[in-house]
């Protein structure tokens, strides 16, 4: 499965999501940009996406609640590792009520995955990160905060946070 993602102003985002209205798309707004998502089986819609493959996911993401996206430039010879070790983890989100859905993603032409979790809303995020097992385990791998595993990052990973407005 492909998973797409493009960014971009507010309006233009809202128009983009007008304008392909039978595709199943998300809109989520964040701090300064918003982006729209699509995860389909065929090529993008969108002008200039970032491309990924799904390699593990959660349920279907919906138009509402809360969006939390870690970004994590992994060098191209420890993909392997990465990935194995972050596909044993999420898993256990599998049990967390306050996930909706949850998709890990590699990169096509990047080096930077993407893991993007939706949340009923931030406060649920907020509980699970301060939590002993997102402290002890989740955070070395997606955070890159693990001494032994810093080698596997090209650069710094990051997290961004959106919202997505329910559909009128």
């Amino acid at each position: 499965m492909n998973f797409y993602v493009t960014s971009g102003t507010p309006d233009y985002m809202e128009k983009l999501i007008e304008k392909n209205a039978q595709q199943p798309l998300i809109l989520l707004h964040g701090n300064g940009n918003s982006v729209v998502l699509h995860e389909s089986d065929k090529k993008s819609i969108f002008a200039v996406p970032r491309k990924f493959e799904v390699i593990g996911q959660k349920g279907q993401f919906e138009q509402k609640g809360y969006f939390t996206f870690y970004n994590m430039p992994i060098m191209s010879d420890e993909r392997h590792v990465f990935e194995k070790k972050a596909l044993d983890l999420i898993s256990l989100l599998n049990s967390n009520d306050a996930v909706i859905a949850y998709r890990l993603l590699r990169p096509i032409k990047e080096e930077t995955y993407l893991f993007i979790i939706q949340w009923g809303g931030p406060a649920s995020y907020e509980v699970w990160k301060n939590s002993p097992i997102y402290i002890e385990q989740f955070a070395p791998i997606f955070e890159g905060k693990s001494a032994a595993l810093q080698s596997m990052f090209n650069a710094s990973s990051y997290i961004t946070t959106y919202s997505a407005p329910p559909k009128e």
